[in-house]
Formats: structure tokens, C-alpha cells, sequence
């Protein structure tokens, strides 16, 4: 029996079981007429399968409010997916997940894949909010932890931590023990850890009745000395490495040019990049200059790290995206133009998107692959 004459009921269980990710479609489909309708029939009603890594989503174009441009790190394509749901909302990604927030205040998880939505509460339901802050200032950071039902975020012009659980009708602040405004958010070992604006790593039981920060150490200023340094960014992640359990503070130094309050102009780039490490067991801090063959991702929305066994990522490297956010918004520039891939053995900067791609809203984000 030739290949184009298989049973479409077999075509359609073959495709369903290869087609694991978006790469494998081509292979498929090119194989003749049938085979290509099959692929085209797996992702009916959704946008089909993950990609094998990473991928790069690309800010909304103006008039453009049905789709979305994924710039896929596997081989430097564009992938489009339908996704009107995120048009003109503050977008931020977890897991593969999205949270969107519009000028209504409601707030959403949405599978940019499979186009699931499930609403979450509005955010004018942190306390005092509408006083302080507007809409798309409302959540900068995300984790969501599918298997507990438990979205976690930074909110709020102030950076404090927040959560909610599917279902509930408001969300709840986390405001005991806090410091300063945090910078960054992890779920890792079981407990969610931050890293804040004086340089402090603090823990938070959010599956506990009263959840509360509590410090677990603070960055060394004879390690780094951050009251003499021009820090753009920060970020935390959790990184298991054998039976060492490590948390790494990834600092982002940035360099800024003057900024005009009146034509909402600005210049500023990323100039280099710091890592430390942080051993929970032994509670002792050092330097990392070498990450080997794992490779971090930071910016605008969720931070975490990869290890891409076929050398298409590069390794000892960080992805990093936009994340100036008080300079761009209101800027006519806005943001997106301070991406690239920082390499940690030189400290050399090189691009990982070549286009252009900008918003004063939601500038492009990182999506793990699901």
C-alpha cells in the first residue's frame, strides 16, 4: 500500500502521535497531499502543538488584533497564531501560559496554544488600587502553578506580591514582611522566592493560610556592591544542579542616557550582565562565571533557564528581552529595542531577534515551550 493511500482514521492517529511539536509539521506534511491534510487536521480549533524551545513573542501590530508573530528560536522562523484575546492588554507569560489584563481591569489566563481561557479576579480588587495605580501598571511579574490552581504576581506601581486562586473572586496581597519593591519572582523548592530593590532574597508560603516574607539572605555588598552600580533589572531563579539545590540573582546593569520628560525620548541599552549564586543549603553566596551548557532567559514577564542538549540555544548565555519599562511607557518608541543574547564568557551582546518589534504596552515576551 502506497502512503497516500492510508485510511484518513489512521492518518489522523499517526499525525496525533508525531507531531508532538511544531518543528515536526513540515517533515509530516511534505510527505504528499493526504499526509498534509492530516497535519492541517491536529491543530483544528487551536494553534496547535508547542515548539521544541522557547519562542519570542512579538508585540500586536496596529490593525493586526486577531493574530500574533511567535519568532521561534528552533530555526529563526515566525509562527503565526491566532489570538485576538490578547489585543490591547498588558500580556505577561508563565509556563507557557499568559495573563492578560485590559483597561477594564479584568484579568485573564489564556493557553496561547490551545486558546483556553479561565478569568481570573480583576485587579482593581488589591487593596486601595484604583489610588495608586493604573490598569497597565497592574501586574509586571508572573508564576502560575497549574497543578495547585495558584496564580502568584508582582502588582502594583509599589512591586509587592500578590496571588489568587482559580476560581476566587478577589486577588490577595502578600504585604507582611515586605521590603521594597521587588524586582523579580520564582516558585522553586516549594515556596516562592524574591529578590527586591535593596538586594534582598525572601521567601513566601503562599500554600499557607497567612502567607508572609521572610528573609533569607541578602546579597554581599563585598560580592557586589549595588549602592555603586547602575542596575537596570534583577531576576531570580531556581536551578537544581545534581543534589545542590541553588537559587541564581541575575543582574542586569544598564546604561542610560538623558531623558526628555517632554518629548517622552530616551536612549538606553543593556551594558552587561552579573550572576551570583545562592546555596540553600550551605547559605553561602559566590560568583558565577560559567553556567556550562544551560542557558537563561530574562526580561519583561517570567524568568527561568533551559538546556538545549542540541546546541540550537546558545549555552553559558542569557536571552534577555526589554524590560525598562518606566522609560517606555508613554515613550512613542516604546519598547522592545533593548533585547539580545549576553554572552557570559566575554560579556559580549549579539541579537537573537534581527526585526523590529515595539510597544508602549505589552513589547515582546518570552513563551516556554508547554
Amino acid at each position: 500500500m502506497e502512503w497516500s493511500e492510508m485510511l484518513p482514521e489512521l492518518l489522523d492517529v499517526l499525525a496525533h502521535k508525531h507531531i508532538v511539536f511544531y518543528e515536526d509539521y513540515p517533515s509530516f506534511a511534505g510527505v504528499c497531499k493526504s499526509w498534509h491534510k492530516a497535519a492541517l487536521q491536529t491543530s483544528k480549533g487551536n494553534n496547535g502543538p508547542p515548539s521544541r524551545l522557547p519562542s519570542l513573542m512579538l508585540s500586536e501590530k496596529k490593525g493586526y488584533s486577531e493574530f500574533r508573530d511567535l519568532f521561534l528560536l528552533s530555526n529563526d522562523t515566525i509562527r503565526k497564531i491566532r489570538l485576538p484575546e490578547a489585543y490591547g492588554k498588558l500580556c505577561m507569560s508563565s509556563c507557557g501560559w499568559l495573563v492578560t489584563v485590559g483597561d477594564d481591569h479584568a484579568s485573564q489566563l489564556v493557553n496561547p496554544l490551545s486558546r483556553e481561557i479561565i478569568n481570573l479576579p480583576k485587579i482593581d480588587t488589591f487593596p486601595r488600587f484604583l489610588e495608586t495605580c493604573n490598569w497597565d501598571y497592574g501586574i509586571r511579574k508572573l508564576v502560575f502553578l497549574a497543578p495547585s490552581s495558584l496564580v502568584v504576581v508582582l502588582w502594583g506601581c509599589s512591586g509587592k506580591l500578590g496571588f489568587c486562586r482559580i476560581g476566587e473572586s478577589k486577588w490577595t496581597p502578600v504585604e507582611k514582611g515586605w521590603r521594597s519593591c521587588i524586582y523579580d519572582i520564582t516558585y522553586y523548592n516549594g515556596r516562592i522566592y524574591s529578590f527586591d530593590g535593596q538586594c534582598h532574597i525572601q521567601a513566601c508560603d503562599v500554600h499557607g493560610k497567612d502567607p508572609v516574607l521572610v528573609d533569607v539572605e541578602r546579597l554581599p555588598v563585598d560580592l557586589y556592591d549595588y549602592n555603586r552600580q547602575d542596575i537596570g533589572g534583577a531576576y531570580i531563579i531556581g536551578l537544581d544542579d545534581g543534589e545542590r539545590k541553588t537559587l541564581l540573582v541575575v543582574i542586569r546593569e544598564g546604561m542610560f542616557d538623558d531623558v526628555d520628560d517632554d518629548l517622552c525620548e530616551e536612549t538606553y541599552k543593556t551594558k552587561s550582565f552579573q550572576v551570583f549564586e545562592y546555596d540553600l543549603a550551605s547559605e553561602k553566596w559566590s560568583k558565577v562565571k560559567d553556567l556550562g551548557g544551560k542557558t537563561l532567559f530574562v526580561g519583561y514577564s517570567s524568568s527561568f533557564w533551559v538546556e538545549d542538549t542540541a546546541k540550537v540555544i546558545k549555552g553559558n548565555c542569557i536571552y534577555f528581552t526589554d524590560d525598562v519599562f518606566v522609560l517606555y511607557r508613554g515613550s512613542k518608541n516604546g519598547g522592545g529595542r533593548d533585547m539580545g543574547i549576553y554572552h557570559l564568557c566575554d560579556g559580549t551582546i549579539e541579537p537573537h531577534f534581527a526585526g523590529r518589534s515595539s510597544s508602549d504596552l505589552s513589547p515582546p515576551i518570552w513563551l516556554q515551550s508547554i
